[in-house]
């Protein structure tokens, strides 16, 4: 098979996807065109096809509602990552005032930082990697910048308060 004809079949096939081809194979496929009465024909149809199309105004901001349901249980896992801490948090300040609360203040605030260490840190790590699972990196900044907050901070500011 000689050159021509190898061009020829190629341009049979890459004529109706011309416009979607880089530079070079498009000259050469337009160069073929002016040689070949055939070629010239299927690109002749395919520029009038292509022109008998409607064009699709991108022009206006059309805004896809997401799936509601997904939309729902997507915030209802939202929620629950700040519930369960929330929980956790709860149970640290309530067990370290009920059981240790008679000791000194002292002694209150490391029943306070282990409770932390001993509960809020291993679920800390494990609701950070769920959150960088399922949501995007903005909820993972916030969880991660929120529980370091929480367990480097967080003693800190009761004891203000004691």
């Amino acid at each position: 098979m000689d050159s021509y004809k190898k061009i020829h079949l190629l341009s049979l096939e890459l004529i109706p996807i011309i416009n979607d081809l880089d530079d070079e194979p498009k000259q050469i496929i337009l160069e073929h065109i002016t040689d070949c009465e055939d070629c010239k024909k299927l690109y002749d149809s395919t520029e009038n096809f292509n022109k008998s199309m409607p064009k699709q105004d991108y022009s206006e901001n059309v805004d896809l509602k997401p799936l509601k349901k997904l939309v729902q249980f997507n915030n209802g896992l939202k929620l629950l990552l700040v519930t369960v801490r929330a929980l956790i948090l709860f149970y640290i300040v309530y067990s370290s005032f009920k059981y240790y609360g008679a000791e000194s203040v002292t002694s209150l605030l490391e029943y306070f930082k282990s409770g932390i260490v001993i509960f809020y840190t291993p679920a800390a790590i494990f609701l950070l990697v769920f959150t960088f699972t399922f949501f995007n990196k903005k909820w993972v900044w916030i969880s991660l910048v929120t529980d370091l907050v929480i367990i480097l901070l967080l003693d800190k500011v009761v004891q203000l308060f004691l």
